[in-house]
């Protein structure tokens, strides 16, 4: 899926619509909007056109993550939770750190004296950067063959594309927040 095909599906959803009642809304066909929201169909101005208007929002809203002057809530019971085979690592998902799909931003809690998941886990390409925060604990951020110690209000910003990871140096749970920039 495509992200124009995941918000223009999103967009449907918190209207309430089923696709078949959004195209006749822009006068298209069911399958039409069906092949556009799966990314099979790359859809002309003309037809976004006729989707946004069906939808109540202007072109621009279909291509951004949110229209301008919105904020997003997300509630800290709702996070989508992910955990990996093999490790005590838990990531809370940020729910307003999506972005076109992509995680953004996660809250990583990993268990006394374990190390995270490997960066093979988690591909990112080089030269995008990662912001590293710690939020609770005494860590070892691994970077590139190095080992830095942190603790809870460091930070550390490095390019996601070099192999790293992190372990928990202390006796109770460590905490530490992990966004991709750019």
């Amino acid at each position: 899926m495509t992200a124009l095909g995941a918000r223009i599906k999103a967009l449907r959803g918190e209207r309430g619509l089923q696709q078949r009642q959004l195209a006749e809304k822009a006068g298209l066909t069911p399958s039409m909007v069906s092949q556009i929201e799966s990314g099979r169909l790359t859809p002309s101005l003309h037809t976004l056109g006729r989707v946004a208007a069906a939808l109540g929002v202007p072109i621009a809203t279909l291509f951004d993550g949110q229209p301008a002057g919105s904020i997003v809530v997300s509630r800290a019971k709702d996070y989508p939770v992910v955990s990996f085979d093999g490790s005590s690592e838990r990531w809370a998902v940020l729910g307003a750190g999506l972005f076109q799909g992509k995680i953004r931003a996660v809250v990583s809690t990993l268990g006394p004296r374990s190390r995270g998941v490997t960066t093979e886990k988690v591909v990112i390409r080089p030269g995008q950067m990662k912001l590293f925060y710690v939020l609770a604990g005494r860590v070892g951020l691994h970077y590139n063959g190095d080992r830095h110690v942190l603790e809870a209000g460091d930070s550390a910003l490095l390019d996601g594309g070099t192999p790293h990871g992190w372990e928990n140096l202390g006796s109770k749970p460590a905490q530490a927040l992990w966004v991709i920039l750019g």
